[in-house]
């Protein structure tokens, strides 16, 4: 697909979190698996408001995916223990590589409003312009 229509997946992670760091290193491995999608990671302390902001954000624990595809947030779920972490990036990166245009069309007509929620909660992290 086009550059705006890749996949871009991150891991939002807690320092001190033990089941994080042990998802870091699956993290790693699986994105060697999926050279096609664009990996990151943002760690929860670069918040000034970590709380409020992850909370706006969806993130709920650690650690915690969003996967975005064309700028729009098209999943968003907390994976659990380690051992659960890479089948359910797997199981859901696959899902999303293997949607055509319309099931995506189907799919963000139907999630319209969790998409956009989001979207306004990472437009409010962007430093405001002063005029």
């Amino acid at each position: 697909g086009t550059d705006e229509e890749e996949l871009t997946i991150v891991k939002f992670y807690a320092h001190y979190c033990k089941i994080c760091q042990r998802a870091g290193m699956q993290f790693k491995k699986i994105s060697a698996e999926y050279p096609q999608v664009r990996f990151g990671k943002v760690e929860s302390q670069v918040f000034p408001d970590s709380a409020n902001t992850l909370r706006d954000l969806g993130v709920s624990k650690f650690p915690f995916i969003q996967i975005f595809r064309k700028g729009q947030c098209v999943a968003s779920f907390s994976t659990g223990p380690s051992h659960i972490f890479v089948k359910k990036v797997r199981d859901t990166l696959d899902t999303c590589l293997q949607r055509t245009p319309e099931e995506w069309d189907a799919f963000t007509t139907e999630f319209s409003n969790e998409i956009e929620a989001n979207r306004q909660a990472r437009e409010s992290l962007l430093p405001r312009a002063t005029p």
